[in-house]
């Protein structure tokens, strides 16, 4: 009898992705990309189509749809049954492998996952930036996932400077080539000015540049922080230069904001990378004086070694 049934299945089913993982009857795996969701589940094959009352693709895709939902913040995520392959290997029951799509309103936020088959599903799941396990069964039938706020938002922050190559080296260019104390501070208090300037500017609505023009011009600035210095820019032009410049980079990491809500935790993360960059750009200086010596000058070994 199961031979005949997942002959019918693999007949009638769409193949199986690629991304697919569950590999058992009994498990299932929710994972995100954005406001797209895939829920794959591994259901035994007899039981799904004594369920959905039939081996079609039709009656199966139907059934799923009606007993798997998802939404988030009480808004529906529309979706349904995607792809359904049979899997029958050696020492594993044979299971149907069905995976479920849903596109959601928003990628974050509270989530509820409904799996009403009543099939007893342990599942493994990474939604909003939290994750977890929770068992499904015929008295549990509902998983709650509350998307961590303001915590999630600063690591976005923080992450989105340290992440990003360009804002480091524009930072660190900048800072290690400062004359003094107070000229590495006033560069290092202008380039975080501007970046939370342009950041709110942004997020608000106010300034909207196309990715791909803040991309060349993040590059351009590196390149221009680089030339301040050599050109005998100093003083005021260049930290009025500088504050320019910066804007680029608050623009650009504006854009892993997800909304309005999320910009005080994302714009303390921000400055808390930047705090970061500036404290280690400024620890160097003091190292190199620790050992003796001075930018730019030999080693006291080879001073000794020339002497001779």
């Amino acid at each position: 009898m199961r031979t005949a049934v997942f002959a019918l299945l693999l007949a009638l089913l769409l193949p199986a992705t690629a991304a697919a993982e569950v590999d058992k009857p009994g498990t299932s795996e929710v994972r995100q990309d954005g406001t797209r969701i895939s829920w794959t589940l591994g259901i035994p094959g007899e039981e799904l189509t004594s369920l959905a009352g039939g081996e079609t693709k039709e009656q199966i895709a139907g059934y799923m749809a009606n007993n798997v939902r998802m939404s988030v913040d009480a808004e529906s995520c529309p979706g349904g049954m995607h792809e359904a392959t049979p899997i029958r290997r050696d020492g594993v029951e044979p299971f149907a492998r069905v995976e479920m799509r849903f596109s959601c309103p928003k990628e974050a936020g509270k989530f509820e996952l409904v799996n009403e088959t009543f099939v007893t599903n342990v599942t493994d799941y990474e939604l909003g930036g939290a994750s977890g396990t929770f068992r499904f069964d015929a008295d549990h039938t509902l998983l709650e996932s509350t998307s961590p706020k303001f915590p999630r938002w600063v690591r976005d922050g923080f992450e989105s400077i340290i992440g990003g190559w360009e804002h480091v080296l524009f930072l660190a260019i900048l800072l290690l080539g400062a004359r003094g104390v107070r000229e590495f501070g006033t560069l290092a208090a202008t380039a975080v000015g501007a970046t939370l300037v342009a950041l709110v500017l942004a997020v608000e609505g106010i300034v909207n540049v196309p990715e791909r023009t803040l991309e060349l011009v993040t590059v351009a600035s590196i390149v221009g922080v680089a030339a301040l210095p050599v050109l005998g820019i100093r003083g005021r032009p260049q930290v009025y230069a500088v504050f320019v410049l910066a804007l680029a980079h608050g623009l650009a990491v504006a854009v892993d904001v997800p909304t309005t809500d999320a910009l005080l935790g994302f714009g303390l993360g921000v400055v808390a990378a930047e705090a970061l960059v500036v404290s280690l750009a400024g620890a160097l200086p003091l190292a190199w004086r620790a050992l003796g010596r001075k930018p730019g000058a030999p080693a006291p070994g080879r001073e000794r070694s020339a002497a001779r």
